[in-house]
């Protein structure tokens, strides 16, 4: 028998979740059973798998640790570049690291076996001793928010379970305020608010968009922006997010007829093709500039990465950060 001391980063879920957590490669199915045959305890008592648990409770395991051992992933298997320099601290206290996350990463893991950033931060983590692998059974950190693998900009990593629930709390209920900046092709308003609704096909990873809801599963999709400066075909934004869907602003500023330069996926492949010749760009110039968490009164700035003030001095613009003061 293992017994289980629950600490804050476990505390404040269901059972069952802290059990999957705990042993991911064992099913729902056979974690529920255990519970009803009492090879699970919740502080010596069977329980129900919704039972929320809190801090000082103890979970008793009726199994060897060769079986506990088999059902749970080892998270520290890939192995990281020593000499990387990936990390752009913003900001950082106790309980929240804020990144600026660089174009051609991805924010978290996916199939394949490309690192992330997430991967780079918890290495951060434990060996800043912030974060210990070893007593954290259930608890790794994660980031709160995500941008695509081209987007750059600010990137919330709570270092535990409550502070990634506050954030996750706080960007649910929209307690939060998002800043882009975006250099598009076209000739758009002074200003003008982007309401529509996205399709994503998963497939294929891509979302369209349409102006009324096709479907139930179409989620709803808004955004302001304000042209900053405008010079010939190209125009530089400043994007205010009202909703956070996946590739939104990417797909909505597409639909209107201002692609933004460098996508690979949404953007004008003639225009993108000529920005590559001229300029090796690759990626798209979509920076997520300020990132607010309104409860707290606090925002998270990230200046333009080199690509993106590259553009600017190609296009004639001048720093957004500057313009605004």
């Amino acid at each position: 028998m293992k017994t289980i001391v629950i600490t804050e980063n476990e505390s404040n879920q269901r059972l069952d979740r802290f059990l999957k957590k705990l042993m991911p490669q064992a099913s729902t199915g056979f974690l529920q059973k255990m519970l009803r045959k009492k090879r699970i305890k919740l502080n010596g008592q069977k329980s129900e798998p919704s039972t929320a648990i809190i801090a000082g409770d103890e979970v008793q395991i009726y199994f060897s640790e060769e079986t506990i051992s088999s059902f749970r992933v080892d998270s520290t298997k890939k192995t990281l570049d020593k000499n990387s320099t990936i990390l752009d601290i913003i900001y950082e206290n106790s309980d929240l690291l804020v990144l600026n996350k660089p174009a051609e990463v991805l924010t978290q893991p996916d199939k394949t076996e490309e690192l992330s950033l997430i991967d780079y931060a918890v290495d951060y983590l434990i060996k800043k001793g912030d974060y210990d692998p070893k007593t954290n059974l259930t608890f790794t950190p994660a980031c709160a928010n995500r941008l695509d693998k081209n987007t750059t900009g600010v990137i919330l990593v709570p270092k535990n379970y409550k502070t990634l629930q506050e954030v996750n709390s706080a960007i649910r209920e929209d307690r939060t305020e998002k800043v882009y900046y975006a250099i598009v092709f076209g000739k758009p308003k002074a200003a003008d608010e982007i309401v529509g609704y996205l399709k994503k096909d998963g497939d294929r990873n891509t979302v369209t968009f349409s102006e009324q809801q096709t479907a139930p599963t179409d989620k709803k999709a808004v955004l302001n922006y304000e042209t900053l400066e405008s010079h010939g075909d190209y125009a530089l934004l400043k994007i205010i997010l009202k909703t956070g869907r996946s590739h939104q602003i990417r797909v909505q500023l597409s639909a209107m007829g201002f692609p933004i330069l460098g996508d690979p996926k949404y953007g004008n492949r003639l225009i993108n093709s000529r920005m590559y010749e001229e300029s090796g760009l690759s990626s798209q110039l979509l920076h997520s500039a300020q990132y607010t968490l309104t409860d707290i009164k606090k925002t998270f700035t990230a200046p333009v990465p080199p690509v993106f003030e590259k553009a600017l001095k190609r296009f004639g613009f001048k720093d957004p950060f500057l313009l605004e003061k």
